[in-house]
């Protein structure tokens, strides 16, 4: 889940969430505002797979995790 494989698509790993999230965080943003960024642009693309809020999620800790962003008071930024 961390790095596409044969029978992963690479838009499902974490890593490529991960830095379509940064490319969001121009601005400090919460949660739900980055959410609705990535659910516009994978309308914006037809033929990516689809992931939920928890991969969503697991994208954000990955990046909270590797120190890429910051999360104080409901408010996610990138430290990077």
């Amino acid at each position: 889940m961390l790095t596409p494989t044969k029978n992963l698509h690479e838009d499902k790993t974490l890593i490529k969430i991960g830095a379509k999230t940064l490319s969001f965080l121009s601005s400090p943003k919460s949660v739900n505002s980055l959410w609705n960024l990535y659910i516009d642009y994978q309308e914006g693309l037809a033929n990516i797979p689809k992931i939920n809020f928890d991969t969503f999620l697991l994208g954000l800790n990955f990046l909270f995790i590797i120190g890429a962003i910051d999360y104080r008071d409901d408010i996610i930024w990138r430290s990077i």
